[in-house]
């Protein structure tokens, strides 16, 4: 036997016992056979390159280049969005792409000027210049400044293609998906091919569970974004072979890419989106928290867990079913012994305020007394190699086919499954192991790249086939399918492994990751990578998947998972209990106190969602998108902003009780204190074990709500608009938080604009736009910041009736207004607590 099968049938037998051992072990010599038989050949040779222009026609609002080698289509988008192909013939049909959403785009007003050397293409907002000898291609600002130039450009070399532009020193480079890395790729050459490397995966593992091959460039001045539009295994090297160039390369494939012009960083992200599609709004009671755990493996666990939770006063929204509900592991299924009657569990949670979340892997047990299996195999959903026979790989049941998400016809039959859970109360999905993962007990194990797909129609194979879209794929059929059993809700699909557009039908997450303080670390820098890519609803398995936190590390996660997208704890078998309670009173109210700090700011998160869902703009932001033209922003990924307003200084080493941090230009309040901080400086932040340091920018607003142990366990009777004194603005969303109302125009969005005038007055305006009215009327508005006792309190130019000051903040009641006046003077720290007494 040779070495490598010796390993694994050790570690098999170690994990899961001898059975999957040897399944694994056969696998692997299966996969060695067939790349053998069916494996592309290495190519040899140089690559190739267009050579020198001959000719150049204008097509409508595309360019055609022949070269000597080579076609170059350069098609406009809009005049931002450019799209760039190469192919050895003329024949530029409508390209098919799973990462494109939008088709329908305006023609954009273009100039085209053939000047001899070169031939440029003008639009409203970039300049894109073909060089003719030999060709090659620049994107220019309108006042002729190079943003991104090519190198030896694009090329070709039997089936591989690659595009290699130049990288200028000082361009940061971001996005690239969810990288374990810090936020600046450069220097880091990526694979594209989605793996699961493991729990416990090191820093700048790769491959890792997503490939979201779109790029930022950040220059001073500019900045520009790029999608290689290839799904094939494939590479960016950013930096890492030559310091002064970048390449796209895949295995196989179209040549083809879209440069978006920026120029701002929130504008590339708002031009990829607008292409690739953006995230839908979530049901609100997805913004809460999430608990789960791999080991919770009978209808007794959970009701003692729904009990727990309520008794303890822990909010929580979403409980999760992990595998071990299943009968045998197999999906669409449970066990009815341990789990008699599945529908009652479910509909008692509820009752108690608790949504299920059911788990799903893509692959079904090759069992034909399976029903799933009998339909499948019936219906010819599952994955052939090209000799037709199919795909045979383990997984947690034994061996399995997988469903080829790339067919329509397969997408439908998939959805048709999802009544057997809906019907039984679960409220949203968990589509893990689909990068697909066999279990081979070894990193990045997957299907062979040969296995023939349908690529909806194209039968497209040799290019990774479906790959690397196969986990975005099986989430479309999952929502698909809770969208048609549920047309009046809107669904909750999480993913694990992702490609470019999955924003557009589900979360994500960090995966396997393991109890340690560099995967605390690693969990923000991925999430803000994530939200770079456009997959902007993600966060981590607070407190690891895998290990043991101690209570120290556990706080500390569950401190900074309480300001993140999505809010989960999650844990393997055979670890330590994860619940909050699990690490004794003292860090049990810890939780609590940033659980319920997470439902007071549920309608300011909800705005941030809405903000990502209209713009494409990420949920949690690195700084720099605070302040682009400060230097000192642009390597920070250990703290970060929520939505516009707030920023988050996290612990992320043990035994630190105070932590120094840059704060952005403009003035800060410290959220726990008041206290007011001016920017553009290091700071040094107390931070013993209650405490996660938090700052809001002096002139926002936030919306919150009173504490609920579940979104809608009550009506809301009055929400709160806490108003930190000083200039600037801010947008603040409403909707019902379910249901489609929002898409018929059922919303509301709030303008504010905070201000100090002339008079010494602090002024807040507040301008509404929308349909929605919410089912309170009244609100409290706290003002912090406000220096001494208000002489009075105009609203809508009348004295208000009463209000209150105290240790400087001033609070009154209201119904909705269009401006407040608060005459006394503000933007100072408060002096004095004065006792709370009414002023009438």
């Amino acid at each position: 036997m040779a070495l490598s099968n010796l390993k694994t049938l050790f570690k098999g037998m170690q994990g899961m016992g001898l059975e999957a051992a040897l399944r694994a072990v056969q696998y692997k010599n299966n996969v060695r056979a067939l790349n053998h038989r069916y494996a592309r050949h290495t190519p040899h040779g140089k690559f190739q390159t267009p050579g020198r222009v001959a000719a150049v026609e204008q097509r409508s609002r595309s360019l055609i280049v022949q070269a000597e080698r080579a076609y170059i289509e350069i098609h406009l988008i809009s005049p931002e969005i450019i799209r760039v192909r190469m192919k050895t013939d003329a024949n530029f049909t409508p390209p098919f792409s799973y990462a494109v959403d939008r088709i329908d785009w305006p023609p954009p007003t273009l100039l085209v000027n053939d000047n001899g050397p070169s031939v440029t293409i003008k639009t409203e907002n970039i300049l894109c210049r073909v060089h003719k000898n030999p060709y090659k291609l620049s994107f220019e600002s309108l006042d002729g400044r190079a943003i991104c130039e090519d190198a030896e450009g694009v090329s070709w070399r039997d089936h591989e293609i690659r595009w290699t532009r130049q990288l200028p020193q000082q361009e940061w480079c971001y996005g690239l998906g969810q990288r374990a890395s810090t936020i600046n790729q450069r220097g880091k050459r990526v694979s594209l091919w989605n793996a699961d490397p493991l729990p416990g995966y090191p820093r700048d593992a790769d491959p890792i569970y997503t490939s979201i091959p779109f790029y930022i460039g950040f220059q001073p001045d500019f900045s520009f974004g790029i999608l290689w539009d290839n799904p094939a295994r494939g590479y960016v090297d950013v930096g890492a072979t030559k310091a002064n160039e970048m390449s796209f390369e895949a295995e196989e494939g179209e040549l083809r890419f879209y440069f978006f012009a920026g120029p701002t960083l929130q504008a590339v992200l708002k031009q990829y989106t607008s292409l690739t599609g953006r995230m839908v709004l979530p049901p609100l009671w997805a913004l809460g928290f999430h608990q789960a755990r791999w080991g919770y493996d009978s209808d007794a666990v959970y009701r003692k867990l729904a009990q727990e939770f309520r008794a303890r006063q822990l909010p929580c929204d979403v409980l999760y079913f992990d595998i071990d509900y299943m009968d045998g592991y197999r999906s669409f299924t449970w066990d009815r012994t341990r789990f008699t009657l599945m529908p009652t569990l479910l509909g008692d949670l509820q009752k108690q305020g608790f949504k299920s979340v059911a788990i799903l892997d893509p692959g079904i047990k090759t069992d034909p007394d399976y029903p799933t299996f009998q339909t499948g195999t019936r219906e010819d959903v599952f994955l052939k190699y090209p000799d037709g026979k199919p795909v045979t790989a383990p997984v947690w049941p034994g061996n399995c086919h997988f469903p080829d998400f790339t067919s329509a016809k397969v997408r439908a039959w998939w959805a048709e499954q999802i009544p057997i859970l809906t019907q039984a109360g679960f409220a949203g999905l968990w589509n893990d192991m689909n990068e697909p993962s066999p279990i081979a007990f070894q990193r990045g194990t997957t299907l062979p790249d040969y296995v023939v797909h349908d690529w909806d129609g194209a039968g497209q194979t040799h290019v990774g086939g479906g790959h690397n879209v196969y986990g975005m794929l099986m989430a479309r059929a999952s929502r698909e399918g809770l969208q048609k059993q549920r047309p009046d809700k809107r669904p909750f699909v999480i993913t694990r492994a992702a490609y470019a557009g999955a924003q557009r039908y589900a979360s994500t997450w960090t995966g396997d990751n393991t109890a340690t303080w560099e995967h605390l670390r690693l969990s923000l820098s991925m999430v803000l990578n994530a939200g770079l890519s456009g997959m902007a609803f993600t966060g981590p398995d607070i407190g690891g998947f895998a290990g043991d936190p101690d209570p120290e590390l556990y706080i500390r996660w569950f401190q900074l998972g309480s300001m993140l997208p999505y809010f989960r704890v999650h844990s393997m078998m055979g670890t330590a209990s994860h619940e909050p309670w699990a690490f004794g009173e003292k860090i049990e109210q810890i939780a609590r106190n940033y659980l319920e700090l997470r439902y007071r700011l549920l309608p300011y998160f909800y705005s941030a969602f809405a903000q990502c869902a209209h713009e494409g703009l990420p949920i949690v932001r690195p700084l720099l998108m605070y302040d682009p033209e400060d230097e000192e922003l642009r390597g920070l990924d250990d703290v970060f902003m929520v939505g516009d307003s707030i920023l988050i200084a996290p612990i992320l080493e043990p035994g630190a009780e105070k932590r120094d941090l840059y704060l952005p230009k403009g003035v800060w309040y410290e959220y726990d204190t008041g206290k007011l901080i001016d920017g553009s400086r290091t700071v040094t932040a107390a931070a013993p074990l209650e405490r996660m340091p938090i700052y809001i920018k002096a002139g926002r607003v936030i919306p919150m709500w009173p504490v609920m142990q579940y979104v809608g366990e009550k009506p809301i009777e009055e929400s709160i608009l806490r108003v930190y004194a000083g200039s600037g603005d801010t947008t603040f969303y409403e909707d019902a938080g379910e249901g489609l109302g929002y898409q018929r125009g059922e919303y509301r969005w709030s303008y504010f604009t905070c201000k100090f005038l002339p008079s010494g007055q602090f002024a807040i305006e507040w301008r509404r736009a929308g349909q929605y009215q919410p089912p309170f009327r009244q609100w409290r508005v706290e003002i912090v910041g406000i220096s001494a006792d208000p002489e009075r309190v105009l609203l809508d130019g009348q004295s208000a009736p009463i209000w209150y000051y105290e240790g400087g903040v001033v609070e009154f009641a209201v119904q909705p207004f269009t401006e407040a006046r608060i005459a006394g003077r503000g933007h100072a720290e408060p002096s004095r607590t004065l006792p709370r007494a009414p002023h009438r």
